[in-house]
């Protein structure tokens, strides 16, 4: 950057305008009548395409083949030739300024576009696409678009009705409904201007009548209101809105990660709700299994309680009804178990239980009142129990029960 603030302030009205030529989304060119269909479909440096090509005045006769008539006229006058050969020179450059001459009384117009033409430098008529044969003294100076042009609107920085700072930015969809009024009334770049101000006011007006939040759920019914508003003041230059899209709404940062900090929270507390309906659902089966099995082993005891009652009273209905098979049988366990203890030597096995031995006791016990027996006679001794070892009945150890 040079140190000059003369030449300082010039470079930096050069980048200024540079980038309001950058910024510019209608623009037009300029071409003659053989470049303007190409000149309509080329792109400049930022990748726009023209929406208007100025046609550069051209004279009644193109001036090549007038030229090369002139060069046979010429040739066939001046050089020493035949009559014949000079003849066919001079039928030659009449024909090229014949040429020239039909070559300006066809006017072509390119599909996606109009013509405008002018007579005596006033607008004429408007052509559309296709091949117009006309007369010298009419003139193609206007080639106007008939496509849809996207028109792109970024507002910045609009107090909502709470507010809070929203940007938005709307596409407009562009439609040139009247391209004389458009060529003639209205330059592109201001046109371009006039759209975004336009534009920006209607956003503007509807933005600070909503709260920041509503600003989000922005939709086709506001986007048709904002149409309607923008529309009528666009007419008088020949553009028609015909369509309104919210590409891009944006809050303030820290209201943003507010807004999504509430959200993260309100999921985190709705899947915490959610696990915990699925806890107590967890345990609430749970619980209702161990009832269910404890349930079952109540009926299971008491089926077996019920079982086992019927098993004893049966029971003592035989024995009531058969004591003596009843008495067979539990001696017979007896010697049963007696049978298997007989082998341990340090069981001692007695049999007929604990009656009998009191009975032999009482009656071999002498009565003390009942006189004394001959010395010669000695009393019978006990009986003593049968073991499984085959100890001597005088054995001091006393018997185990």
């Amino acid at each position: 950057m040079s140190d000059d603030p003369g030449r300082q302030t010039e470079t930096m009205a050069e980048e200024a305008a540079a980038l309001a030529q950058a910024y510019i989304q209608l623009t037009e060119t300029e071409a003659s009548p053989l470049d303007a269909a190409a000149a309509l479909e080329r792109r400049d440096s930022y990748g726009r395409v023209p929406v208007l090509v100025r046609i550069r005045r051209q004279p009644a006769i193109n001036p090549v083949w007038l030229l090369v008539a002139i060069g046979l006229a010429a040739s066939g006058l001046f050089l020493p030739l035949t009559y014949a050969l000079r003849a066919m020179i001079i039928v030659g450059a009449v024909v090229a300024v014949v040429v020239g001459i039909i070559s300006r009384l066809m006017i072509r117009v390119p599909s996606g576009s109009v013509g405008l033409v002018v007579k005596a430098g006033r607008h004429d008529r408007v052509f559309t696409a296709g091949n117009h044969w006309v007369v010298p003294v009419i003139a193609l100076s206007h080639l106007v678009t008939t496509r849809e042009v996207a028109f792109d609107v970024p507002v910045n920085e609009v107090r909502s009705a709470d507010g809070v700072g929203v940007a938005v930015d709307v596409l407009l969809s562009l439609r040139i409904t009247d391209p004389v009024k458009f060529a003639y009334s209205i330059t592109p770049s201001d046109a371009d201007q006039f759209v975004q101000a336009s534009c920006q006011d209607a956003v503007r007006t509807l933005i600070r009548g909503i709260e920041a939040m509503a600003a989000l759920d922005l939709g086709s019914a506001q986007a048709d209101a904002l149409r309607q508003v923008i529309d009528p003041k666009l007419e008088s230059f020949g553009l028609d809105v015909s369509g309104v899209a919210f590409t891009r709404v944006t809050l303030p940062a820290a209201l943003t990660e507010s807004l999504e900090a509430r959200r993260l929270a309100s999921l985190q507390l709705a899947e915490q709700a959610e696990t915990y309906s699925l806890d107590r659902r967890k345990i609430a089966d749970h619980a209702a299994l161990i009832a269910q099995e404890a349930e079952s082993r109540i009926a299971a005891v008491e089926h077996e309680a019920v079982a086992e009652a019927l098993r004893l009273a049966k029971m003592e209905e035989r024995i009531v009804a058969n004591p003596n098979a009843a008495r067979y049988d539990f001696e017979s366990a007896q010697l049963r178990v007696a049978e298997q203890l007989a082998g341990n030597s340090r069981a001692v096995v007695s049999l007929g239980g604990g009656d009998m031995f009191a009975k032999l006791l009482v009656a071999h016990e002498p009565d003390p009142g009942a006189p004394a027996a001959s010395t010669g006679a000695q009393a019978a001794p006990p009986l003593a129990p049968a073991t499984g070892n085959d100890e001597a009945p005088g054995n001091d150890e006393a018997p185990k029960a």
